[in-house]
């Protein structure tokens, strides 16, 4: 196992570019064992942190970073299931895919302001994550960003998003959304399966896609209306939303998965714009549900 001291000392056998030194270094010498609490003072001039620089370091414990930091890279810290962070350098604008998969002691409250997108595993099953909101300039959260951070409580997302990954969410059992940024378009498969405390009351106007167990076992989600542009609903898409009860389609979609609302025990009303048979797969797994076709929307 080796200490700060050890890695000072190693790195004077090397010769390296002071751009790059953790991937050749932590890969080519210390791999898994490095069990340093901070970064040593003579790299605290250092602008990013390569791929896989710590990528498995499962006893390090770093708790803060150097402020010059600006780039973080895929699969930095991945695994490092001591790393125990409470905030970043303000300076970070990027932040790569799996940067900090798995890192189960990661404990930060915020991002820094300048980062404008989520990519695919960065957070993935961060389950100390405990973000109370996203910086304001994020446009994108991508596949897995969040999976499986049960302390993650967002209450809302910025209003630049406009896309959210497959399992971007899935397993966020505490977060609490109300509404979604008006500017998103699709919402991918499992995007928020198992948010139990989610409790969206609509949907963003723009949407024309909810993919497949999108909103599986939200069951606190209470939507009472679909918007007019949807145009696919994934399989088990609401699949065991307990919390729907009466649901009016806005406009009429293309496909309805014949599984969409499945085990949506509460569900008694559906409310359709269109004609009986013009959409396949009715019920589309609401077995407890009245169809009122031809429906007009009091004004």
């Amino acid at each position: 196992m080796y200490s700060t001291e050890d890695i000072i000392n190693r790195m004077s056998l090397m010769t390296y570019q002071h751009s790059s030194w953790l991937e050749q270094f932590l890969v080519s010498y210390i791999e898994r064992s490095i069990a340093s609490t901070e970064i040593p003072e003579c790299f605290n001039d250092i602008t990013s942190i390569g791929d896989y620089a710590f990528c498995g370091c499962t006893n390090l414990a770093l708790t803060s970073l150097p402020d010059g930091i600006t780039a973080i890279g895929d699969s930095t810290f991945g695994g490092c299931t001591n790393l125990a962070l409470t905030s970043l350098p303000d300076g970070i604008t990027a932040i790569g895919d799996y940067a900090f998969g798995s890192c189960t002691n990661l404990a930060l409250t915020s991002l820094p302001d300048g980062i404008t997108a989520i990519g695919d595993s960065t957070f993935h099953s961060c389950t100390n994550l405990a973000l109370a909101s996203l910086p304001d300039g994020v446009t994108s959260i991508g596949s897995l960003a969040f999976y499986d951070c049960k302390n993650l409580a967002l209450t809302s997302l910025p209003d630049g998003i406009t896309s959210i990954g497959d399992y971007a969410f899935c397993g966020c059992t505490n977060l609490a959304l109300t509404s979604l940024p008006d500017g998103i378009t699709s919402i991918g498969d499992y995007a928020f399966c198992g948010c139990t405390n989610l409790a969206l009351t609509s949907l963003p106007d723009g949407i024309t896609s909810i993919g497949s167990l999108a909103f599986y076992d939200c069951k606190n989600l209470a939507l009472t209306s679909l918007p007019d542009g949807i145009t696919s609903i994934g399989d088990r898409a609401f699949g065991g939303c307990k919390n729907l009860k009466s649901l009016t389609f806005k406009g009429t979609p293309t496909t309805i998965n014949a599984s969409a609302f499945g085990n949506c025990t509460n569900l008694t009303t559906i409310n359709v714009p269109w004609s009986e048979g013009e959409v396949a797969n009715a019920p589309w797994g609401a077995t407890n549900a009245t169809i009122n076709y031809n429906y007009v929307e009091d004004k």
